[in-house]
């Protein structure tokens, strides 16, 4: 597809969408207008501002609406860990697994941010935790969201899925030198074996960014197992 057409592609759900806005709240508002209100309720969220999603909500408006980057509301909320905005969007009927244009569903920008109370909402509510591609548990592990992690372990997500570059939570928590995720990882049974696509360990990942503790414990769980010792093959980037 043609980058006009994509354009013209986006440009015509995008009007859709605020026509569709338009119609549904009875307004009788123009496009432009409606698509105002959009960024207005986007706001709102952001904001934590519920009374006005609240009036929002009462009046029509559709609680799966995204804002004009594609950051569906519940996102939103997700990335403030907003509980009461969370709340309110799944109670109206947000879906929890609603993506926005990169992928990202509101669990995997609660993880990102450290967000667990809110984590543990959306996965009450049917979120989806453990799917292809990248996952809250890469996210938690990448950024050493310990509580996350936990979270996530106890909803019984496979703790060796490999990320689309093939690297697994324990990677991410190693070569960011994340002492404590590691830990967990290596107890819920994580593979130190694994490899990324750029030939990568965890070990050897975190020896390259010189995280020596992470390091260093994953070698004493390989030690455990009977396994040799890691013969590290630095990749030069």
């Amino acid at each position: 597809m043609s980058t006009l057409h994509r354009s013209m592609n986006l440009s015509g759900k995008r009007w859709l969408r605020t026509a569709a806005l338009s119609a549904a709240l009875g307004w009788g508002i123009a496009a432009a207008q409606a698509s105002d209100l959009v960024e207005d309720t986007a706001l709102a969220v952001q904001n934590g501002d519920t009374a006005t999603i609240q009036k929002l909500l009462a009046k029509g408006i559709d609680p799966n609406t995204t804002d004009e980057k594609g950051n569906p509301l519940l996102n939103l909320a997700a990335a403030n860990g907003d509980e009461a905005m969370v709340d309110l969007l799944l109670r109206s009927g947000a879906s929890p697994n609603r993506r926005n244009l990169v992928g990202e569903t509101p669990a995997m920008m609660a993880a990102l941010k450290g967000h667990a109370k809110v984590l543990q909402r959306l996965i009450d509510a049917g979120a989806i935790v453990d799917h292809a591609g990248w996952t809250p548990l890469h996210y938690a592990a990448l950024q050493g969201n310990l509580e996350c992690v936990d979270v996530l372990l106890r909803a019984k997500v496979d703790v060796n899925a490999a990320a689309p570059n093939g690297s697994t939570a324990l990677m991410l928590a190693a070569r960011n030198g994340h002492v404590d995720v590691v830990k967990r990882l290596l107890a819920a049974g994580a593979d130190t074996e694994k490899l990324n696509e750029e030939g990568r360990t965890a070990v050897s990942w975190a020896l390259e960014k010189q995280q020596t503790e992470t390091a260093d414990l994953i070698e004493k769980a390989r030690r455990a197992k009977g396994l040799p010792p890691t013969k590290v093959q630095l990749v030069i980037e």
